[in-house]
């Protein structure tokens, strides 16, 4: 059986996300496959936050303001080839992208039953996945 992380790597390194989307959930198509996530996280969203706030008006009354930085970000890296993936101790995703930019996408979201998945189908693990992270620390391979 292969590990996670050659799992990941066989499919999606050297590929690039062509498209998002965001709601209750990430979800990026990257080749042939869908990631699908609860939390994400750039290091500069932090910039992207004070940016707006200062000068876009509407961005005070978003209701969900850092979604409106990743956002930002992740439109940023659209069609950047991936150049590395790591996978941690708890099984938070690193996506590394050709332009020095980062994408974490972490398992420490706890009002949900699955962290993240990647699948062919762009639906919810339990339907559907090639690899998922149902819980921080733990991966399923499909069989």
């Amino acid at each position: 059986m292969k590990r996670d992380l050659e799992i990941l790597n066989e499919k999606l390194l050297g590929e690039f996300i062509s498209r998002f989307s965001v709601g209750d959930t990430w979800d990026m198509c990257i080749g042939n496959f869908w990631l699908s996530a609860h939390t994400i996280e750039f290091k500069e969203e932090s910039k992207i936050t004070a940016f707006l706030k200062e000068n876009y008006n509407e961005f005070n009354y978003s209701v969900d303001k850092e979604d409106v930085s990743k956002s930002t970000i992740m439109a940023a890296n659209l069609r950047k080839t991936i150049i590395q993936i790591s996978l941690d101790k708890m099984k938070n995703l690193t996506i590394d992208f050709e332009n020095g930019s980062t994408l974490k996408i972490l398992t420490n979201t706890d009002v949900v039953d699955w962290q993240w998945c990647i699948n062919l189908s762009g639906k919810d693990p339990y339907m559907d996945y090639e690899i998922a992270c149902f819980w921080a620390g733990e991966t399923k391979i499909k069989e």
